[in-house]
């Protein structure tokens, strides 16, 4: 005799079978691999464009033929600059370059115009992954952890991704309590779904 549980995997698996064509073809998953461009702007932050990379995956569901929800969870390496206004601080943060590793999630509306041309925009979740790499004169933290939102926006032509992000960060440093990073990302996506 059959459990109740065996039951509901049977009808659940009848239920994809039925369904199955129709809700994958409005499923899409890729996935990204870029570089980017970003900065920081605060008084000991203030900074040219630094080199980075990206790398992650992209999952959309299409509820209307030209229209989705994007989901792009992302590893990325963001460097920034710090300067030396604050060295001799006791809460203030060596000069130099800064990586700084985030795991991002946008959750962009995209609206396809043609099959190779799209644009989205949204909100960013983020979360610092190595917030305890790098400290103050006094040996605090420099950077604060914790999920941060943000927003994203960009297109896509093709293969072919670009997207501008804008988040602040949290800092421990002398007279940079918040610091506004900004990042340009390009980068090249392969569908797989």
């Amino acid at each position: 005799m059959l459990n109740r549980l065996a039951v509901r995997q049977i009808l659940l698996i009848l239920l994809c079978l039925l369904l199955g064509d129709s809700v994958f073809s409005q499923v899409g998953l890729g996935v990204k691999l870029g570089g980017n461009l970003s900065s920081a702007d605060a008084f000991s932050f203030r900074s040219s464009k630094r080199l980075g990379v990206q790398a992650g995956v992209m999952m959309n569901y299409h509820f209307h033929p030209n229209m989705a929800i994007q989901a792009e969870p992302t590893l990325n390496l963001t460097r920034i600059r710090a300067n030396a206004e604050t060295t001799q601080e006791t809460n203030g943060i060596d000069k130099g370059n800064k990586g700084l590793r985030f795991f991002d999630l946008p959750i962009l509306f995209r609206l396809d115009l043609t099959p190779e041309f799209a644009l989205l925009g949204g909100a960013e979740f983020n979360s610092l992954l190595n917030e305890d790499r790098y400290r103050l004169q006094n040996g605090e933290l420099a950077f604060k952890g914790g999920t941060r939102l943000g927003y994203t926006v960009g297109l896509e032509l093709g293969k072919f991704y670009f997207r501008y992000r804008g988040f602040e960060r949290s800092t421990n440093v002398h007279r940079s309590w918040t610091t506004m990073i900004q990042q340009y990302q390009v980068g090249v996506k392969w569908r797989i779904l």
